[in-house]
């Protein structure tokens, strides 16, 4: 069944949860054929994951297929992922998605808040609870955009490490869609060191987190997984923009 607005935001229900399953490990390798045929996908770092019980994951968005690179780096577990409420309200794709892990967040601090309230459901059945804190899937980028502070001020509220993912991009040996050079650039997805919201967030009279730290907390984390892809040599060659929105599906 699709989401329909106003109704919990996850079917904890076991026939949901067998056929998500069975989903899963019947469309994640062909779908994961097509990324490692399409970008070389590769991954680094991914023990990292193992450490923690509970944990958000962060990452650069940068092609449609991601959610499906994302959830290579964890298995065999898996992960929930965060994704517009309207990408999980069409009949069929819809339900697809919820089949596989998509948790649709709902606009505004009022999407947290429901976020919130499910929290201690979503840990019991799955460790990791995936953003895009970009909000938007921009083609092939490796200078990341700003970061939405969604993600980080669940985390504070939570007190839960943020693990970033961070894609960066290669050429390959020859010049980017010269004769013998690639089309597309080869993808190698970098677990880094998780970051602890004890280090930037400071909290009011009421022990709410302080929205300024949050952004501070949000912006290191960016800051971080930038230095990465630097680091690495990620190329811009490929940029395409932002990926557009398609009625139904992402938009």
């Amino acid at each position: 069944m699709p989401y329909r607005r106003g109704r919990p935001l996850i079917d904890i229900s076991f026939p949901f949860r067998a056929a998500a399953a069975l989903t899963f490990y019947i469309v994640w390798p062909i779908a994961q054929l097509v990324n490692l045929v399409m970008f070389s996908t590769s991954y680094t770092n991914t023990a990292k994951l193992r450490r923690f019980k509970r944990a958000i994951l962060v990452s650069n968005h940068t092609t449609f297929l991601d959610p499906v690179k994302i959830a290579g780096a964890m298995l065999p577990r898996r992960t929930w992922q965060t994704l517009l409420e309207v990408s999980v309200q069409a009949p069929i794709v819809g339900t697809l998605t919820r089949l596989l892990g998509g948790v649709p967040l709902p606009p505004g601090r009022s999407g947290l808040q429901r976020i919130l309230e499910c929290a201690e459901t979503l840990f019991r059945f799955k460790r990791y609870l995936h953003f895009y804190p970009e909000g938007e899937c921009f083609l092939y980028n490796q200078q990341i955009k700003e970061f939405k502070p969604g993600a980080f001020f669940i985390a504070a509220e939570l007190n839960l490490p943020v693990i970033p993912l961070v894609t960066v991009f290669t050429e390959g040996h020859f010049r980017p869609r010269s004769f013998m050079g690639r089309v597309l650039p080869r993808e190698k997805l970098v677990v880094l060191d998780p970051v602890f919201p004890s280090a930037y967030i400071r909290r009011n009279e009421k022990g709410e987190p302080d929205l300024d730290s949050v952004r501070e907390f949000s912006e290191a984390v960016r800051q971080i997984m930038q230095d990465e892809i630097n680091k690495r040599g990620g190329t811009s060659a490929f940029y395409k923009g932002r990926l557009k929105r398609v009625k139904g599906i992402n938009g």
